[in-house]
């Protein structure tokens, strides 16, 4: 179909603002938005009713000047928009006054246009279909996001923005989803109250994840943080070498971050002390997430008898240990065999029933059921070896293997 004969069609008996007009054009030249693409079309379609080549609905040409002919056109409403698009700087300024109490660089805008819109234009597609046409939806966002750009000088960005502002024309509803701050470093945990992350149930007062998070909301003004380690270690276990994290940041409010002071007022604290405290991102967190490092670890275990033929452990170096799911976790893991070896093991006698223990093992090999044997559930083991049983073990992480 000729253009001319698509324009007279859908302005036989409708009238459409420059941006409806022009935005069935779209895809049609390049460098022009909607609305001049609109503008440059009536006017052509001006020059063509005043010589009589097209008849379309006078309101087309409201506000123009005919020298041949004379024209009635009055003010109609966009058949399509309902002149939307004459409110964009009114919306945009609302949306900005809104994020106003956000630190933000880039941001993207999605709305929800009023659904009789979004009726309208479907029906009218099914009518006389889209060959060129973009969805008002885009341009509605891309409007109003321009115009947002200006009022706040802060760029659109389509892939990571900082903020994502959702609008509902419908709902006359804002709603933001604020991209996390994430801030990666090493720890060590030098308490055997204190778990790793925080607990529903209040029943540690301190956590690794509290401590590093007070300081940091109050420079991000965040509503909360989520917390992710390359692996943990148990409440009553210390864990001297440096585990990474990272900690994230949800729903801030400021996004630029003090490393310096942060560090500093986390080592303040007499059980949690971190290091390499840098910006980070979800990059960052897979690849924590993904680590499966060999640890070192020290345990002092206190056996019910003497200790006579701690050589026996020697026995262990190198040697693949069968272990069932611990007892102690099988109610939220599954019941599995898992095969982990030990890389080295040293020994040292205390006292006639205590020995250190430093054991190189491979990621994943629980180093408690390594000595105690879980009611054996885990084969060999420390106890099994000795045959002597274990009272009590006090055991560290001293190294996490980069």
């Amino acid at each position: 179909m000729k253009i001319t004969d698509f324009l007279e069609q859908i302005l036989k008996d409708k009238y459409l603002c420059d941006n409806c007009l022009g935005r069935q054009f779209a895809s049609l030249l390049t460098g022009y938005t909607n609305k001049q693409r609109g503008q440059a079309i009536r006017m052509y379609l001006a020059f063509l009713a005043e010589a009589d080549q097209i008849k379309i609905k006078p309101s087309n040409f409201y506000g123009m000047q005919f020298r041949l002919k004379k024209m009635k056109a009055e003010k109609e409403k966009c058949h399509l928009c309902d002149d939307i698009f004459t409110k964009v700087d009114e919306k945009a300024k609302r949306i900005a006054k809104k994020i106003e109490g956000y630190e933000f660089n880039t941001f993207l805008l999605g709305t929800n246009p009023p659904n009789d819109i979004m009726k309208r234009e479907t029906e009218f597609w099914e009518e006389y279909g889209i060959e060129w046409a973009e969805s008002i939806n885009t341009e509605i966002n891309r409007e109003i996001g321009k115009s947002i750009s200006k009022l706040i000088s802060k760029e659109l960005d389509r892939k990571t923005p900082d903020i994502t502002i959702l609008y509902d024309f419908d709902k006359k509803k804002i709603d933001f989803i604020v991209r996390s701050v994430f801030v990666y470093g090493k720890y060590q945990k030098l308490s055997r109250k204190m778990p790793q992350c925080r607990w529903k149930s209040v029943v540690y007062k301190h956590s690794v994840q509290s401590v590093i998070e007070k300081p940091l909301l109050a420079q991000t003004k965040g509503e909360k943080t989520s917390f992710h380690g390359e692996g943990r270690e148990d409440v009553d276990v210390r864990c001297l070498g440096w585990r990474p994290f990272v900690i994230e940041v949800l729903n801030p409010k400021k996004r630029t971050v003090n490393i310096s002071d942060l560090k500093n007022r986390i080592n303040k604290s007499k059980y949690v002390k971190v290091k390499g405290l840098r910006i980070a991102s979800k990059i960052d967190v897979k690849a924590v997430k993904a680590a499966k490092p060999d640890k070192t670890y020290r345990a002092i275990v206190t056996f019910e008898n003497p200790v006579s033929n701690a050589s026996v452990l020697k026995a262990l170096k190198g040697c693949v240990i069968n272990q069932q799911t611990p007892t102690r976790v099988i109610k939220r893991r599954a019941d599995l065999l898992r095969k982990r070896r030990v890389k080295d093991i040293k020994y040292k006698l205390l006292s006639k029933n205590r020995l250190e223990l430093k054991t190189h093992a491979q990621s994943g090999l629980y180093i408690k059921e390594l000595i105690h044997g879980d009611g054996g559930r885990t084969r060999p083991s420390v106890q099994e070896l000795l045959n002597n049983k274990v009272k009590n073990i006090e055991l560290d992480v001293i190294k996490i293997h980069e």
